[in-house]
């Protein structure tokens, strides 16, 4: 026996929500929406278990600033 549920968004609606988001959250929906987020789900998996280190910002941007 399942559930049904049904829910009415106006396109308005959501793009109200989508801009009241911060910007690291718009950035992992642009990434779910690309189809990302499996690789940066096992990326965080992989820093947070130790696997991997994250690169300083002075690493990040060593010939930029």
């Amino acid at each position: 026996m399942g559930v049904r549920v049904t829910v009415e968004l106006t396109v308005e609606h959501i793009a109200h929500t989508i801009k009241k988001l911060k910007k690291e959250d718009k950035e992992m929906l642009l990434l779910i929406l690309a189809g990302k987020d499996k690789e940066i789900s096992k990326r965080y998996q992989e820093i947070k278990s130790g696997k991997v280190k994250t690169l300083s910002r002075e690493e990040t941007f060593k010939d930029v600033l």
